[in-house]
């Protein structure tokens, strides 16, 4: 059982998936210690039961020092090259260790595969396992299909709110059972509360859906016409590079690349809907509409 009296330590806690793992645990009354590069900008985050920790993933002594009186971390690495996830995830353990945490949830950005593996984020998310149970702290891992919240990207939601548009890179034929960052922070919270370490959890959602048949959902929950449009890869690539760096396209699409490649590995990682559990046994994923409503007031047309 989790000591309520101690925080939470979560990683990334100013992002996306960091902050739904705070306002998770927060949710369930837990205190969090948020992991942070600069308080003096993050000072949104304050909150009732929030403790803000100073830590910078690449400096491994900083990370001690937020660990320290901690019992239980949310883990996860930002997307980047595997030598710098394999880094930054081994700095986060060797804290744990010495800090003495008795047990984390790493949270994975998708599934990986053992070597040989040509994509970049598998071989990273591979690495990042290993030394987990190397490291000899209990864990358990938790790992999304695809998140609905790829449809909140700025680049994203102004296509949907200008052109009705939705156009990840992936195809409309590809079936996917959709999840949300909120979804993973409510399965990772539950697994620390349940003292469930050992497994390795994928978190989908309760449907699998081909591309049309989300944007029938979502059409439905804005009361808005809303097309799926599949974009090409080459496509994504130049407008990745154009909004982030020559290169970066390239490295963020290699996981959409491989699952064209290869199809039934696609269909393992993203298609099948979540079914319970162990730790997970009443676990109840929300429906793509479910979770449009809650996020509608993003979907608003500006008003000219």
């Amino acid at each position: 059982m989790i000591d309520r009296s101690k925080p939470i330590l979560v990683f990334l806690a100013a992002g996306v998936q960091g902050s739904a793992v705070m306002h998770a645990a927060l949710g369930r009354g837990l205190k969090v210690r948020a992991l942070v590069r600069d308080s003096n900008r993050a000072t949104a985050l304050a909150a009732p039961g929030v403790e803000l920790a100073e830590g910078d993933l690449g400096a491994a002594a900083s990370l001690t020092a937020a660990s320290t009186g901690i019992d239980h971390a949310v883990l996860q690495v930002p997307i980047g090259p595997a030598e710098t996830m394999a880094m930054q995830a081994g700095n986060a353990l060797a804290a744990f260790k010495a800090a003495g945490i008795k047990s984390f949830v790493l949270k994975l950005a998708s599934a990986s595969r053992p070597a040989p593996c040509e994509e970049p984020s598998f071989i990273a998310n591979h690495r990042i396992e290993e030394a987990a149970r190397a490291c000899g702290i209990d864990f358990a891992i938790v790992r999304p299909t695809m998140y609905l919240d790829n449809l909140l990207k700025p680049s994203a939601l102004a296509e949907i709110i200008n052109d009705g548009v939705f156009a990840p890179p992936i195809p409309a034929s590809q079936r996917i059972a959709w999840t949300s960052a909120d979804d993973c922070a409510e399965a990772a919270l539950t697994l620390l509360e349940r003292g469930a370490m050992g497994g390795d959890h994928r978190i989908a959602g309760p449907e699998s859906l081909a591309g049309d048949e989300l944007a029938e959902r979502v059409s439905a929950s804005l009361g808005r016409a809303i097309r799926y449009r599949g974009q090409p890869l080459d496509e994504f690539e130049r407008d990745v590079d154009v909004a982030m760096g020559p290169g970066v396209g390239r490295r963020v699409a290699s996981k959409f690349r491989y699952f064209a490649t290869y199809p039934e590995e696609a269909d393992a990682i993203l298609a099948r809907p979540f079914a319970p559990q162990s730790g997970l046994e009443n676990f109840r994923p929300k429906s793509v509409e479910r979770w449009v409503r809650e996020h509608r007031l993003c979907f608003t047309i500006p008003s000219t």
